[in-house]
């Protein structure tokens, strides 16, 4: 079979499937009864969101909680979504270091936990981020472990601003989250909704993009289950581009659940047996 039409299979797809913990976010607390639940949907992977009123991510005793109800009900923590963390509002040298102290702290407890990515939102784009990543990445190598930062819609957090920003930093353990509801065209349109411009973005990504955000948009919002009746992603060309440039991470769906959307958990659960079935058709 030509690469051209390979494609994943469902158990490929599942092995890899991720879900945020945004989907419970205000809704409950993650516990025993919230992780089996995505195990039940077969989901066996998370990303662990950030929730001061819940936990703390800078403490080992505090994150065990998180350590235990994972391995009770057979989830992964695959990584850490940093998104209260950023760099932007710290005026001296001794800020940003007790900022990059903190995100030092919460790396540790997700190596702990077995997660090997670490994401913030991170905010502008300028010296000051450079020297914290550089940090990071001193203190993440030999771990197997990377740092990341995610795509924004704000002026200079684009895709294309983040890659700049990369290839200053240049290091392995440093890279992308590519959030596709972030995504936007001079004009304002999502790439990802119209036909080719996954394959645009993904190229442009290449290897530094180490982890996505997935999500159904619709009428111009974003964090809606997979495949809600609308959506204007366009998955099977997304899957396989992300085949095509060797991204290796997880899948990671980041929808909102209840009480806006029902069935964020349960659509999840269904995308590797749906995207391997709508790209058969197309083929």
């Amino acid at each position: 079979m030509s690469e051209r039409t390979q494609f994943y299979t469902a158990d490929e797809i599942r092995e890899r499937l991720s879900i945020s913990t945004l989907v419970f976010r205000q809704y409950r607390p993650i516990s025993e009864g919230a992780l089996e639940e995505l195990a039940r949907h077969g989901i066996r992977k998370i990303e662990l969101l950030e929730s001061p009123e819940q936990f703390d991510m800078t403490s080992r005793r505090s994150m065990r909680f998180i350590r235990d109800a994972c391995r009770s009900c057979g989830v992964e923590v695959a990584a850490y979504h940093a998104h209260k963390t950023n760099f932007s509002d710290l005026d001296t040298e001794s800020e940003r270091s007790a900022r990059v102290d903190l995100c030092r702290r919460q790396i540790d407890t997700m190596l702990d936990l077995g997660g090997a990515l670490w994401g913030s939102h991170a905010r502008a784009t300028d010296r000051t981020l450079v020297r914290s990543y550089e940090d990071l990445a001193r203190h993440v190598e030999g771990t197997g472990a990377v740092v990341t930062v995610e795509n924004f819609t704000a002026e200079g957090l684009s895709v294309e601003d983040r890659m700049a920003f990369l290839d200053t930093v240049d290091l392995r353990q440093v890279g992308l989250i590519l959030d596709i509801g972030h995504v936007r065209d001079p004009d304002g349109v999502n790439p990802m909704t119209i036909p080719g411009g996954p394959t645009r973005v993904l190229e442009l990504c290449g290897r530094r993009l180490r982890h996505v955000h997935l999500h159904g948009f619709k009428d111009g919002v974003d964090h809606h289950p997979p495949f809600v009746e609308g959506d204007g992603i366009q998955w099977v060309e997304l899957f396989r581009m992300l085949r095509t440039v060797g991204y290796s991470g997880v899948m990671n769906f980041e929808p909102v659940g209840e009480p806006q959307y029902h069935n964020s958990v349960e659509a999840t659960g269904l995308v590797p047996e749906r995207i391997v079935e709508m790209e058969a058709q197309v083929r």
